[in-house]
């Protein structure tokens, strides 16, 4: 099987499980993302978008909680 060629899907978004590590370039840095219309309903789940600062790719992680 050749996985050269394999893309991920446009419509899915991609999540960081546990390594809050860029998958595409190893960066560690993040900022918050700009808001799109699936954001609302993934913000049922705890998952808050977030963008890499080096490769400016999108993703999703969970939201830490708040203890105030």
């Amino acid at each position: 099987m050749n996985i050269i060629g394999l893309t991920w899907p446009g419509y899915i978004p991609r999540l960081l499980w546990i390594r809050r590590v860029c998958p595409r370039c190893s960066s560690f840095e993040f900022k918050e993302a700009e808001s799109q219309t699936l954001d609302g309903l993934l913000g049922f789940f705890a998952l808050r978008p977030v963008r890499c600062i080096n490769c400016w790719r999108r993703y999703y992680w969970f939201a830490k909680r708040n203890t105030n």
